[in-house]
């Protein structure tokens, strides 16, 4: 754990100026970078059993962006802030449709209806599972199960269909398999 240390008080400076580039606004490239070190330090032993260790930061610092733009209703394009696209206000239709031409919403399609609907509803539409419960008149507590229990049987389907290798920290490195494109 100390040979990390060095290595990451280096990037300090690649850190700050990777965010800042991209979110052009000093206050919010603070938090992140915090959020970034906080989370190099909640996995502090799988960063340093990684092994090229920039890299693996790097990709960390560009998660934390994508992660800052998504939750502020902006659309993350790898660019600076200034080329960021506001969320279109139907994005939740849009995505529906981009979803059920992909292979992953025809693999959702499977499922029995009712984890589905719940998947389709909570996790796409946007709905919150406490709204769909009332809507469904079940309780909180049954329809996260079942809402678990549906990504449950979509990651068996998809784990099913294709012949997935997995890197040591379970990355998706390779996908082989006919319906895998």
């Amino acid at each position: 754990m100390q040979t990390i240390l060095p290595i990451l008080a280096q990037l300090e400076d690649k850190l700050e100026q990777r965010i800042c580039s991209r979110v052009n606004h000093a206050d919010c490239c603070e938090d992140i970078l915090q959020d970034v070190y906080l989370k190099l330090l909640q996995r502090l032993p799988q960063v340093s059993k990684a092994e090229n260790v920039i890299p693996y930061v790097m990709k960390m610092a560009d998660n934390a962006v994508a992660d800052y733009f998504r939750k502020n209703g902006k659309v993350f394009t790898g660019a600076t802030e200034a080329e960021h696209l506001p969320a279109p206000a139907n994005e939740p239709e849009n995505l529906v449709a981009r979803l059920s031409d992909s292979f992953v919403g025809q693999m959702i399609q499977t499922l029995p209806p009712i984890y589905r609907d719940a998947l389709l509803k909570t996790e796409i539409e946007g709905m919150s599972q406490k709204q769909l419960a009332a809507e469904l008149d079940m309780s909180y507590s049954g329809l996260k199960s079942r809402v678990q229990r549906a990504k449950e049987m979509l990651r068996a389907a998809i784990l099913n269909c294709c012949d997935f290798e997995f890197d040591k920290y379970g990355n998706i490195v390779s996908c082989c398999g006919e319906d895998c494109t």
